[in-house]
C-alpha cells in the first residue's frame, strides 16, 4: 500500500476527527477529511443520506471511520436512525472503501461490554447493555468480516473541553453554586491527545482485529468534578454526588467498570495506558485556557 496515498478521516470535522486529522497532517500524511455539515474543504458525505450521494477519492492508503451516532441517549430514543448511520451506512461506506484498496479503521467503544470485569480483553464475548452498544457490537463484527486486515479500535470515555457537561461544571464552581456529578458512574477517561496518537499509531500497526485503548483504572463522574475543582481553585464542597438513576436521561446502563485490557496498545504501537487522572489534567488546562 501506497504511503504517499490520502488517509480518508471520516467524520474529520468531529472533535476526535479533526484531532486525528490534525495529527496525520503534522506528520506529513496527505489527509482528506469527510463532512456532513458541508465544511469547506471536506469531501460531503452523510453517513444518513442515500450512499448515492457519497463523495469518496479514488485511491487511499487507510480509511478512519470516526463518524457516529454517540449520544446514548439519542440511540435509545431514536434507534431506527441511529442504526442507520451508526451499523448499516458504516458497513457499506467500509465495503466501499474496502473495495478501493484501503485499509479500514473503525473507531468503537467500551460499550460492546457489560462493564461486570475491570480490564475486559480484547477478545471477550461482546455483551452490550445499552442501544449505542449494541450497534457498535453489530457494526464491529460485519466490519471485521469484510477483510482481514481491518482494525477496530476501541476506546474508552474520550473527555475535551467542549463537552457541556464539564463546561457547566466549570461554570457553576466560578458562580460558588453546586454541580451533582454521579457518585456510582465509572468512566476511565482518555485526553483527547492520547486518543488522537493511539487512533494514528494504530495506523502503522499492521495487524488486523481488535486494538483497546483505555486508562489504567476507572474513577467516578464525582472523583472527576472534585479533581476539577480543585484544579479551578473552587472549594470541593461545592461537589454534591448524587445516585444514577437507569432509565432517566441518558442512563441506560450502570457498569461496574468500563476499563478495557491494554496490552495489544503496548505491544503493537508501543503505548501505555494513561492514568485518568492524565485526562482530568488535560481537560483542565484545556479548559483554563480558553472558555469553551
Amino acid at each position: 500500500m501506497g504511503h504517499d496515498l490520502p488517509v480518508l478521516v471520516v467524520g474529520a470535522d468531529g472533535v476526535l476527527g479533526a484531532a486525528i486529522a490534525t495529527r496525520l497532517a503534522a506528520a506529513g500524511t496527505p489527509v482528506v477529511g469527510t463532512s456532513r455539515r458541508g465544511t469547506a474543504g471536506m469531501l460531503p458525505l452523510d453517513l444518513a443520506a442515500a450512499a448515492s450521494s457519497w463523495q469518496l477519492p479514488g485511491r487511499l492508503q487507510s480509511a478512519v471511520l470516526c463518524a457516529a451516532v454517540t449520544s446514548i441517549a439519542e440511540c435509545r430514543m431514536q434507534p431506527a436512525h441511529a442504526r442507520l448511520v451508526n451499523v448499516d451506512a458504516t458497513v457499506e461506506l467500509a465495503a466501499r472503501l474496502i473495495a478501493l484498496g484501503a485499509r479500514v479503521v473503525f473507531l468503537s467503544s467500551n460499550q460492546v461490554f457489560d462493564g461486570a470485569v475491570a480490564r475486559t480483553p480484547a477478545d471477550a464475548a461482546r455483551c452490550p447493555r445499552t442501544a449505542y452498544g449494541r450497534m457498535k457490537a453489530e457494526a464491529e463484527i460485519a466490519i471485521l468480516g469484510l477483510t482481514a486486515s481491518t482494525l477496530v479500535v476501541r476506546l474508552t470515555k474520550v473527555v475535551h473541553g467542549d463537552m457541556p457537561l464539564f463546561a457547566g461544571w466549570r461554570d457553576a464552581f466560578e458562580y460558588g453554586q453546586p454541580v451533582r456529578p454521579f457518585a456510582d458512574l465509572p468512566l476511565a477517561p482518555l485526553a483527547l491527545d492520547f486518543a488522537a496518537t493511539a487512533v494514528t499509531g494504530a495506523l502503522s500497526c499492521e495487524r488486523g482485529g481488535v486494538l483497546q485503548v483505555s486508562a489504567t483504572h476507572d474513577i467516578t463522574y464525582a472523583d472527576m468534578a472534585r479533581r476539577l475543582a480543585r484544579a479551578f481553585g473552587h472549594p470541593e464542597t461545592l461537589v454534591a454526588p448524587v445516585h444514577a438513576a437507569i432509565g432517566t436521561g441518558a442512563i441506560e446502563h450502570v457498569p461496574r467498570h468500563t476499563t478495557l485490557d491494554t496490552t495489544m496498545l503496548r505491544e503493537s504501537i508501543g503505548l501505555e495506558a494513561p492514568s485518568p487522572w492524565a485526562a482530568v489534567d488535560a481537560l483542565a488546562g484545556a479548559m483554563r485556557g480558553g472558555r469553551k
